[in-house]
């Protein structure tokens, strides 16, 4: 298999599976109800108001050819007009892209530090009392719904200790045109509560996996090997055991980096963080259905190119994944 073959087997497959992703998502909010009865004052307008409406959306056509106009003007970039906020529905995304990028690269940033530190500390001392409690606890912070977590860290963080603001994204400030609040302390008390709702069960996945991949490689007789010769712990652990364990913990990072990006739309909500999560869940709501579908066109996307991304990288840290040349 050469490398333009794989390029090319993998950009197939990412438009297969945005295919599959938009005609489900367009076909799942076309099933909840009917947008028209969230614009016209239903108390007031009359059927020849709902008619001229519907017609107006273009409602009135076949939902086969609502999916064709819908797949050409995406084509073209163009995801039409928010029912609601009366803007381009793909603007309103990207207007909220940089709160959600923000939390996500925080959450990560906490979890892969943490994750890979604890599962360090066990991995070399498997079968302790130490080493016991984190695989106790990592299964417990893995069990735990990002619901009722978010809502014993408003419990605790907010209400009992009174130390960290509940919800909202607080004082920001602006760098390169977006609004940032990692750039104000305000900012930082209110990212706290949503970044450890996110970050706790990405901790305990990174440190299983940081765990089991440090006993397996320090079992292996390389490493037998530099201890005879006398290296020092701390180097035999920078120069052999963190690079043999780095691609799946990369592979994981990468994962759940895009999953954060799509998937934080419970924490989101629950924190009021006013992210790309909380903008598709008001949209649902309001059956705006081009914010919703510019939504998760995006996360697709995102999610998507992420994935080839950390294919890449793979490569990088592991020749044993590249492809061979003919020849």
């Amino acid at each position: 298999m050469t490398l333009f073959s794989a390029v090319f087997g993998r950009m197939g497959q990412a438009v297969v599976l945005l295919f599959v992703m938009s005609l489900i998502g367009f076909v799942g909010i076309h099933a909840v109800g009917n947008p028209v009865f969230n614009i016209v004052n239903v108390e007031t307008a009359t059927v020849e108001d709902i008619q001229r409406a519907t017609i107006a959306l273009g409602l009135d056509q076949p939902i086969w050819r609502q999916y064709l106009v819908f797949a050409e003007d995406l084509l073209s970039g163009n995801f039409g007009i928010s029912y609601v906020y009366h803007l381009p529905a793909f603007s309103l995304v990207m207007e909220k892209l940089p709160a959600t990028l923000e939390l996500a690269v925080v959450a990560m940033l906490l979890a892969a530090t943490l994750g890979v530190l604890i599962g360090l500390v066990a991995g070399r001392q498997p079968g302790t009392r130490l080493d016991r409690t984190i695989l106790r606890a990592s299964v417990f912070a893995l069990s735990i719904p990002s619901f009722w977590l978010s809502m014993m860290l408003i419990l605790g963080g907010a209400i009992l200790a009174g130390r960290f603001p509940s919800g909202g994204r607080g004082a920001t400030a602006r760098l390169f045109g977006s609004d940032w609040s990692v750039l104000t302390v305000d900012g930082l008390r209110h990212l706290v509560l949503p970044a450890l709702a996110l970050a706790i069960p990405n901790i305990a996945l990174i440190a299983r996996l940081t765990r089991a991949g440090t006993i397996e490689v320090e079992g292996l007789d390389f490493i037998r090997f530099c201890r005879a010769k006398g290296l020092s712990p701390h180097r035999i652990l920078l120069r052999h055991t963190l690079p043999n364990i780095s691609v799946p913990i990369v592979t994981i990072i990468g994962l759940q980096f895009g999953g954060m990006l799509a998937f934080a739309v419970v924490v989101e909500t629950i924190f009021a963080w006013p992210g790309i999560g909380k903008l598709l869940i008001d949209s649902i709501q309001l059956l705006d259905r081009p914010v919703v579908m510019a939504t998760l066109t995006f996360v697709s996307v995102a999610f998507v190119t992420l994935n080839a991304l950390v294919d890449l990288f793979q490569a990088v840290l592991d020749p044993r994944v590249r492809l061979p040349r003919k020849g």
